[in-house]
């Protein structure tokens, strides 16, 4: 994680340096909440999208007063989880095996990713205040696994990895409507809500059922610009 900040920090000054002297080039820093599943996967049988976090910064160059190209650099995770009780079998006196007690269980699914979309911006409106984007995204593994949470008493946390199980690259479809709000020529704050769909199956080796597994995620972005 701090190479991963310290790799932003670095973009963020080479990226401002440029800015100052290119009226036509911005550069952003981004955060946001991250809603997402995998779609043709089941491990169990009451799945739900998960919500987890991005961050990241953004560049923009303005092709004319209306188009832009903007690609983004992010971290990016995304998770689906599901919600469950589990039984404690137990009987002391017989071998028969008989429920006692019921406890929750939680378990998470993630993959953290770098993202980079690269996408045309389009601004409308009299004052070119809202916009939409889209194009295509490449997202490189980081790491892959899922977390488990019971109320089992003794029972305890883990966190098993499985990113030897996914494949390292996935390419996707990304697009976002937003609106900026002008603080003054070179600055200014956006909301923007974005829908990423995974096209790779990220799935290694095939799954045992056959099934492929794709990401899908609804972004709720806000960032600075400058």
């Amino acid at each position: 994680m701090k190479n991963i900040t310290f790799l932003f920090f670095t973009i963020a000054l080479i990226t401002f340096k440029t800015s100052a002297q290119e009226s036509k080039i911005k550069f952003g820093i981004q955060g946001g909440l991250n809603y997402s599943n995998f779609r043709g996967y089941h491990s169990f049988t009451d799945e739900k999208p998960g919500f987890s976090y991005l961050f990241g910064v953004s560049f923009q160059y303005a092709l004319n007063e209306s188009l832009s190209l903007k690609a983004d650099l992010n971290y990016d995770r995304k998770t689906q989880t599901t919600k469950g009780t589990t039984l404690d079998w137990y009987n002391s006196d017989t071998p028969i095996l008989t429920p006692e007690i019921t406890h929750t269980f939680k378990s998470t699914s993630y993959l953290n990713y770098i993202t980079l979309p690269i996408m045309l911006k389009f601004s409308f409106t009299r004052n070119k205040s809202f916009y939409i984007n889209g194009g295509p995204y490449l997202g490189y593994l980081l790491k892959s696994g899922m977390t488990f949470e019971s109320s089992s008493e003794g029972s305890q946390d883990e966190d098993l990895e499985n990113t030897k199980y996914r494949k390292s690259m996935e390419f996707g479809i990304s697009a976002g409507f937003g609106k900026e709000f002008k603080l003054n020529d070179n600055h200014c704050i956006y909301v923007e809500l974005r829908e990423n769909l995974g096209l790779t199956d990220i799935a290694k080796p095939a799954m045992p059922t056959d099934e492929s597994m794709k990401t899908n995620s609804l972004n709720l972005i806000t960032g600075f610009t400058f």
